[in-house]
């Protein structure tokens, strides 16, 4: 299986870097003030829907193969 390790260490890097790509494109236009407390009056809860649904669920995806491969290549290398 330690031949393994290297092909692990690559997917998990594809894995990370499209984790951020993914949760890089969800930012919303919150802004600086929502950071501190302040508050707008167009701030109002959404549900996702279209393309915005699909790219949180493949973030989610992506978080839990990034997971289980971490925790795979952790039990290979001990």
């Amino acid at each position: 299986m330690a031949q393994w390790i290297p092909t692990i260490r690559i997917i998990q890097m594809i894995l990370s870097l499209s984790v951020v790509g993914f949760i890089l494109l969800q930012a919303r236009g919150a802004g600086l003030g929502s950071a501190f407390g302040g508050s707008s009056a167009g701030s109002v809860f959404k549900t996702r829907r279209g393309v915005e649904r699909l790219i949180f669920n493949i973030t989610i995806v992506f978080i839990v193969l990034f997971a289980v491969i971490s925790v795979l290549s952790s039990a290979i290398h001990q």
